[in-house]
């Protein structure tokens, strides 16, 4: 019996592990080349993707810079593209004025690192205008 704990145990704790992993890759096409507002609802998928990308990523900078401990607080709304099979994230804070991107340094790479940072463009604005209204 005592050589079935350790396995099971092991399995499982894998299983957990992976399963940001395995939603990060599985939701991914939907995400990609599309703006999405966080809400703070769990059944949201833009919030779930910020949680998918955070277990994805764990240990890199964007994991970091997303963490408990951020001054910036959660993002308002995201956009996920892939540039030169590598995935990459802007992470937009309109009260900031601010987006912040991160890119992978090299294809299938579970490390993110932020690219630049910059104010928003005019477009962007009204993107998020119409996120907010198109909220349910």
């Amino acid at each position: 019996m005592k050589q079935l704990v350790l396995p099971a145990l092991l399995f499982i704790s894998c299983c957990i592990t992976s399963c940001n992993a395995f939603m990060h890759g599985y939701t991914a096409d939907k995400a990609q080349n599309a703006y999405y507002l966080l809400t703070g609802n769990n059944d949201n998928f833009a919030d779930r993707r910020l949680r998918y990308t955070k277990g994805f990523y764990k240990g890199s900078p964007l994991a970091t810079f997303l963490g408990e401990d951020n001054h910036r607080g959660t993002p308002a709304f995201i956009f996920e593209y892939k540039k030169d099979k590598r995935h990459g994230i802007q992470l937009f804070y309109p009260a900031l004025d601010s987006v912040f991107i991160f890119e992978q340094p090299r294809k299938n790479c579970t490390c993110a690192n932020l690219v630049s940072a910059r104010t928003f463009t005019e477009y962007e604005r009204l993107t998020y205008e119409k996120l907010k209204e198109a909220k349910p």
